[in-house]
């Protein structure tokens, strides 16, 4: 006979599954309850569950997201980063404690204990992503849950996860500028959201990268992204100039291989005249820093 767990998982959809559909298949809730108690199941929102424990908060929330969505009544989709989540995209400086949705027949938006409902308009599409989504959900079109994003977290992550979605192909920069410039007006930070999509460059790799361009640009600096310099390829160098400038985030280095390697590459850009900085994510919070730090490596290249 079949475990409890393989039962539960067997009723699932996407990961989660309701408590009704645990009762059909034999397990009351009070068992549901002292199972994740005991730490089995993971409780996510009023008569939802899962077997599955989430690999991290970005997949928490997809969890989260499912189970709302499939308790609502009528047509309804995953917009802003729990669209983001949904599609995959980076949710940098975007907080997860509650679900954002769009529902067919809401004409403003409206908030629930852990879930905020938006006014409708979008485009919605279908959104599968294996493993963790093997049956689709409905999502805004990018363009749109990423200014939403804007509007409900910063214009920052917007733009981080603009530039990841350009990368990707699954949205282009004039797209993003018909959704920002859709923002119903009065909405509070919708210009801010439009000036940070603007700086739209899919050719950042990474949240990081997006960020750093962002901050030397605020500062004045002119970068030209994934520049190749002799056989090595920088995150930045800085326009006209022999500066580079490259975004280090988590440790990178897996062996110490790895880290004679690396040690190689910037001795040769050395040698080939180059100054190089390198930022982390301590160091983006402190602009004034940066700027000192640039203009020392840009007297130092005689620029």
């Amino acid at each position: 006979m079949a475990d409890e767990l393989t039962i539960l998982r067997g009723v699932a959809i996407n990961r989660v599954f309701t408590t009704a559909a645990a009762e059909r298949a034999g397990i009351a809730r009070l068992r549901l309850v002292a199972m994740a108690k005991g730490g089995e199941l993971r409780h996510l929102t009023r008569g939802a569950w899962s077997a599955d424990q989430p690999a991290d908060a970005e997949d928490l929330h997809l969890l989260r997201t499912v189970a709302i969505l499939g308790r609502q009544r009528g047509m309804s989709a995953a917009t802003a980063q729990s669209a983001l989540v949904a599609w995959g995209l980076p949710v940098d400086r975007a907080t997860l404690e509650r679900v954002h949705l769009i529902r067919e027949t809401s004409a403003t938006t409206r908030r629930s204990r852990d879930h905020t409902v938006w006014s409708r308009g979008p485009q919605l599409v279908e959104v599968a992503r294996d493993p963790v989504l093997t049956t689709p959900i409905w999502c805004a079109e990018p363009a749109m849950a990423i200014v939403h994003t804007g509007v409900a977290a910063s214009p920052e992550a917007a733009l981080v996860a603009a530039d990841a979605a350009v990368a990707r192909g699954l949205v282009t920069p004039r797209q993003l500028e018909v959704a920002a410039a859709g923002i119903p007006m009065g909405t509070r930070g919708a210009a801010g959201v439009r000036r940070a999509l603007a700086d739209v460059d899919g050719r950042h790799e990474s949240p990081g990268e997006t960020r750093t361009a962002q901050v030397c640009r605020e500062l004045g600096f002119d970068l030209e992204p994934q520049v190749w310099i002799g056989p090595w390829r920088v995150d930045f160098l800085v326009a006209g100039t022999r500066v580079i400038i490259e975004f280090d985030g988590a440790v990178k280095y897996d062996s110490k291989a790895d880290l004679v390697a690396e040690k190689r590459r910037e001795d040769d850009l050395r040698r080939r005249g180059h100054v190089l900085v390198r930022l982390m994510w301590a160091d983006l919070g402190r602009p004034q820093l940066v700027k000192e730090r640039i203009m020392a490596a840009l007297a130092l290249a005689g620029a």
